[in-house]
């Protein structure tokens, strides 16, 4: 006689992981063990961009510091041969408004400006009667030809 339903088929009889799941949740975790496999794959490569890109800002911050600092010793070593700038504006202003202004100075013309040289290769009297060429073709009353109208 056969007993119906003690017969074993094996160690996983009756065991189903995706038992009860629909086909969208399965293609779901499909796709998830698939970037789960990538990942595992290509992890090493992540790692080390991201190192590099840590070195690079450690890197770039190092190189402002450095500069930064530059500065500042060329600010101090500035300061510490020019003495004269040690003094606050406030007293440099009062020693300023102590002396008066020479009159001298205050009312002092300015200079005429020289009008600009221009050098022709012409002589004067060939100067002369362009320029009075000029004059008369600028000055003449224009006729209805010079006008382009009939």
């Amino acid at each position: 006689m056969k007993e119906t339903g003690t017969h074993h088929r094996g160690l996983l009889a009756g065991f189903s992981p995706l038992a009860g799941v629909s086909a969208g949740t399965a293609a779901v975790l499909f796709a998830f063990g698939t970037l789960a496999l990538a990942w595992h794959q290509v992890s090493g490569h992540v790692s080390l961009a991201i190192t590099m890109l840590a070195y690079a800002v450690i890197a770039a911050l190092a190189v402002a510091a450095g500069a930064g600092a530059w500065l500042v010793v060329l600010w101090v070593a500035h300061r510490h041969r020019n003495p004269e700038l040690l003094v606050r504006r406030a007293d440099r202003v009062q020693v300023l408004d102590a002396e008066p202004v020479p009159e001298a100075v205050a009312a002092a013309p300015l200079p005429a400006i020289e009008p600009p040289r221009v050098y022709l290769n012409v002589t004067p009297d060939q100067l002369v009667a362009i320029m009075r060429q000029q004059v008369t073709v600028t000055q003449l009353p224009r006729d209805s030809r010079d006008q382009g109208t009939a």
